[in-house]
């Protein structure tokens, strides 16, 4: 178990276990400064204060890492010294051992909860109808709360429920309230009505946003770090692509293509670089603010690969799996110099006959590619913002909408266009003679590329790799620490295990198929 999950186990203790504890208990006291929570929001002021607690619950960081480690995206690092080998390296996937599914079904549920605690708990806020701007204020803050109580009930179908494309499979448990009991034992809701329940959330928060900063009374500087009405096309769009509804995900990526303004547009060369360090937030729709308030010691992804910092000397557990290093190794494509850290130095001979007759401990010494997406901002070392929504995932997401129609050269085109702002138009794909199955594996290897360590591979190759014709792909020589390399995309570990700590005190609560 995590260090982070502790800590997360222990927060949901406190947040029930303070409120719910029995009438007949002799220490059951009401302190004069304890408030219920329908008396914790008095004023619009507290609502905000509320709400920016909700903010700091959205989770991320457990999401790519479970995913980087159990697809294709990493290997055994130069110092690793057993982390992965007995648990996702080696597809190990249960629901009791397994932290990972643990930490997510928590994070997203601890999401849901704040975002309950504010939306419900707001009855004693007076506004006055002819004030406006507190009116408007009041329903943007609700409508912020209502659009991330959505993201955490879509995270947790995401990987959770038994299949995003069938209504009547079963999902996750819907949560709309502050439960009043802790051993309150509900069971799961279908996948369609917990999707519903989220359509629901988001048409609320559609209609009362404002988009403005209460701090200036403009429109917010830095709008990624908020819900905006781009974060509700850019949630509906990849929403709707998940569930195979593929006429209104291109509906909302043409929004955001045509609407979004220039803040939108692909980032060049140089800006791209500079998005994984903070420094710029062009085409970002969404991210997760992680900063440094003095006094932290170590970043948000810190020991997620490494132990110090994402160079060849930062003890790297876990390194770029070479498969996909093969992928992006052109000093043309931008996208290198950001999934690897600078410092890497590749196996010369990697496609020579000697690449296979050196040991492993060698071809690892040989072959270093610390991860380097996450180099650290504002001074700390593997600190940065959690990416959540870009404008490349909304291209990709259209492509795949053309070759759903069969449209090939339009979802070449899309696909082209990543291509173009990461590597230049010469590395373009021609669509002539492409049969569908391919335009499906191109799509499904430059989201791949694009998106890798953004937590997206292991939902991808669920969603696309039977179309694609594509399973798990990591380099024969990184799988040499257990002799396996591939997991097909139908296996059943394509789909998250509800965790033990869930099923053993919920007999309500059915288990996903096989575990």
């Amino acid at each position: 178990m995590t260090k982070n999950m502790k800590n997360l186990k222990l927060i949901l203790f406190f947040i029930t276990g303070a409120l719910f504890v029995s009438c007949d208990d002799a220490i059951d006291i009401t302190q004069p400064s304890e408030l219920p929570p329908d008396k914790v929001y008095q004023t619009i002021d507290d609502m905000q204060l509320g709400l920016n607690g909700v903010y700091a619950s959205i989770p991320g960081e457990n999401q790519i890492y479970f995913t980087s480690l159990f697809t294709d995206e990493v290997a055994l690092g130069v110092s690793n010294g057993g982390q992965g080998q007995d648990g996702e390296l080696a597809f190990l996937l249960n629901p009791a051992t397994s932290g990972d599914a643990a930490n997510m079904w928590l994070e997203n549920y601890a999401l849901i909860n704040a975002a309950n605690r504010l939306i419900n708990g707001v009855e004693n806020v007076v506004v006055d109808p002819e004030n406006e701007e507190d009116t408007a204020r009041y329903n943007d803050i609700l409508a912020q709360a209502h659009a991330l109580r959505a993201y955490g009930h879509f995270n947790l179908l995401t990987f959770f429920s038994e299949d995003m494309k069938n209504d009547n499979s079963l999902g996750v448990i819907l949560v709309d309230f502050v439960p009043e009991d802790i051993y309150i034992q509900l069971p799961r809701n279908t996948t369609g009505e917990v999707f519903d329940f989220i359509d629901t959330d988001l048409a609320f928060a559609a209609d009362n946003l404002s988009g403005i900063d209460p701090a200036t009374g403009e429109a917010y500087v830095n709008p990624y770090f908020y819900v905006t009405q781009n974060f509700i096309k850019a949630f509906k769009a990849r929403m709707a692509a998940y569930r195979g509804d593929y006429a209104t995900a291109k509906t909302f990526v043409d929004q955001l293509a045509t609407g979004g303004g220039p803040t939108l547009a692909l980032a060049n060369k140089t800006q791209y670089k500079l998005i994984w360090t903070d420094a710029s937030g062009q085409e970002v729709i969404f991210k997760i603010n992680r900063s440094n308030p003095g006094g932290n010691v170590t970043g948000n992804f810190s020991q997620f690969w490494s132990s110090v910092n994402t160079t060849v000397t930062g003890s790297p557990f876990f390194e770029v799996n070479r498969a996909l290093f093969n992928l992006v190794n052109s000093s043309s494509d931008v996208r290198q110099k950001v999934i690897v850290d600078a410092s890497a130095f590749g196996f010369p001979s990697y496609v020579l006959p000697d690449y296979n007759s050196v040991s492993n401990s060698v071809y690892k010494s040989r072959d270093v590619l610390p991860v380097g997406k996450y180099p650290g901002s504002e001074g700390l070392s593997m600190l940065n913002d959690v990416k959540i929504f870009r404008m490349s995932e909304m291209y990709l997401i259209r492509a795949e909408a053309y070759a759903s129609m069969n449209d090939i050269p339009n979802a070449i085109a899309d696909v082209n266009r990543i291509r173009t702002a990461r590597i230049g138009s010469s590395a373009n794909i021609n669509p002539a003679g492409l049969t569908i199955q391919q335009v499906w594996a191109y799509i499904l290897r430059e989201r791949r590329m694009e998106l890798a360590f953004e937590g997206h591979r292991y939902v991808d190759l669920r969603r696309l790799g039977v179309l694609a014709g594509q399973q798990v792909d990591r380099d024969p020589r990184d799988c040499a620490f257990n002799g396996f390399c591939t997991l097909p995309t139908t296996d059943y570990r394509f789909v998250m295990p509800i965790p033990r700590l869930e099923t053993a005190a919920n007999p309500n609560i059915q288990q996903n198929p096989n575990y």
